[in-house]
């Protein structure tokens, strides 16, 4: 947005060097370096003589410029401030201070700057440079204050296996698990599912905000209206992010409805710690631990335990997510241990952007689980891998109206057959965002 200033900016920068007196020469070699672009160069001239003259309104003015152009904005921050801290009048450094506020995205600060500004005595010209400057960081302030955005989707599909996957092992309407019969096991049937997907981020500063994530979805089936099933998750949370890291802390509540009662509830935290590597590269980390009621069988109440390392890569047109993930879930009840489980998932997502409308995605899993204690029936230890791989594409026909279509396997092996499942689901659909 600060494009609109690119001229007032060269005509202030060249007002601010040509005013200045050099004292020394070396105060002389860092305007040199400056004036001919040499950015870098003009630093490393400058650092040496930091501890000396930071405090100094002519040093920390172009000690300021030289770290605003290289993207240091916190360090052309502080050193504006100190100038300021000098001369509470000197026009040019509380203008740029504004600017590198704005740059921080402090938008706050910088229009408390500007209007500092509009109390000196200044030409007519550039007041109303300084009132134009005001009036887009008024506009970004709004846009920081309040954050809220909304989706409604819809999806027609079909799957293969309804009752297989959709939980841990498949849902159960009603009877004993090991009386199910090998049609209950597979039965394939078409769907609608309807999606409403509210999202808030509301800024404190700069760096930290309270995040909102709310998401409803209804699954009617044509025939099998047993299966009919509800989800609904409530996330909220807070991030801090200041290069290069980033946390974000959540608490967590979804509710799964079958059939129109309640099926199953989670609640619990999970935490996510990025750093930045490099422009393209961020490293992860994330735990998560979460309490499980399960409404219709008090055996499958547990607590889960997981703690996970990701790798991220943020290309132009491509974004990759490796994720390693290790956790437990204990079962609550002393004879149930044989639900309770240790498990290893690996996961890999990729996004390319063929075109700004066009989109594809990959997302394959592979889980690895092994069970605590031998099953009371079978009289074995249950060992299975779980594996999923999804392939989909989004086009967006305008800023509101996106489509949508996936395609995704699931399957799982396991020593005990009646716990095996294989599974195709396929969708298309739409979505509305305002």
């Amino acid at each position: 947005m600060w494009r609109n200033f690119l001229s007032v900016v060269f005509y202030y920068w060249l007002t601010l060097f040509s005013t200045f007196v050099l004292s020394s020469q070396n105060f002389t070699n860092i305007y040199e370096a400056y004036n001919q672009a040499k950015y870098l160069k003009a630093l490393q001239i400058a650092e040496p003589f930091f501890d000396e003259h930071a405090g100094t309104p002519k040093f920390d003015k172009i000690y300021g410029a030289i770290c605003l152009k290289l993207n240091k904005i916190d360090e052309a921050v502080f050193a504006f401030e100190r100038a300021i801290s000098q001369n509470p009048e000197d026009y040019q450094s509380l203008y740029f201070l504004a600017l590198s506020y704005a740059k921080q995205r402090n938008y706050i600060q910088s229009e408390q700057a500007l209007n500092a500004l509009l109390s000196l005595e200044l030409t007519p010209s550039l007041k109303a440079n300084i009132i134009e400057t005001l009036r887009l960081v008024k506009a970004n302030t709004q846009k920081l204050e309040s954050n809220i955005s909304n989706k409604l989707s819809v999806y027609f599909g079909n799957d293969s296996n309804v009752n297989s996957g959709a939980l841990d092992d498949r849902v159960v309407v009603s009877g004993l698990e090991i009386l199910l019969d090998e049609e209950s096991l597979k039965t394939s049937d078409q769907f609608i599912r309807y999606s409403y997907d509210l999202r808030g981020k509301w800024n404190r500063t700069q760096y930290d905000s309270w995040l909102l994530d709310f998401k409803i979805a209804q699954q009617s089936h044509q025939s099998l209206s047993q299966y009919n099933r509800t989800n609904s998750n409530l996330n909220f949370g807070y991030e801090y992010g200041k290069l290069p890291f980033k946390i974000n802390v959540n608490s967590f509540f979804s509710v799964m409805a079958l059939d129109e009662a309640s099926y199953q509830q989670e609640f619990g935290f999970h935490s996510n710690l990025q750093y930045q590597l490099n422009k393209m590269w961020l490293a992860e980390i994330m735990t998560k631990f979460s309490k499980v009621n399960n409404v219709e069988n008090d055996s499958l109440d547990s607590d889960i335990f997981d703690a996970g390392l990701s790798f991220i890569y943020l290309g132009k047109r491509f974004f990759s997510k490796y994720s390693f993930i290790s956790g437990e879930q204990k079962a609550d009840l002393e004879l149930a241990q044989h639900f309770g489980r240790d498990y290893l998932n690996h996961s890999l997502y990729l996004v390319y952007n063929a075109q700004t409308k066009l989109s594809f995605f990959i997302n394959a899993q592979k889980k690895q689980i092994e069970h605590h204690a031998m099953h009371p029936f079978f009289l074995i230890l249950r060992d299975e891998d779980q594996r999923s791989m999804s392939i989909g594409a989004n086009y967006k026909l305008s800023n509101h109206w996106q489509l949508n279509s996936k395609l995704s396997h699931y399957d799982k092996t396991s020593n005990i057959q009646i716990y095996e499942y294989d599974r195709l689901e396929w969708y298309l659909g739409a979505s509305y965002e305002f």
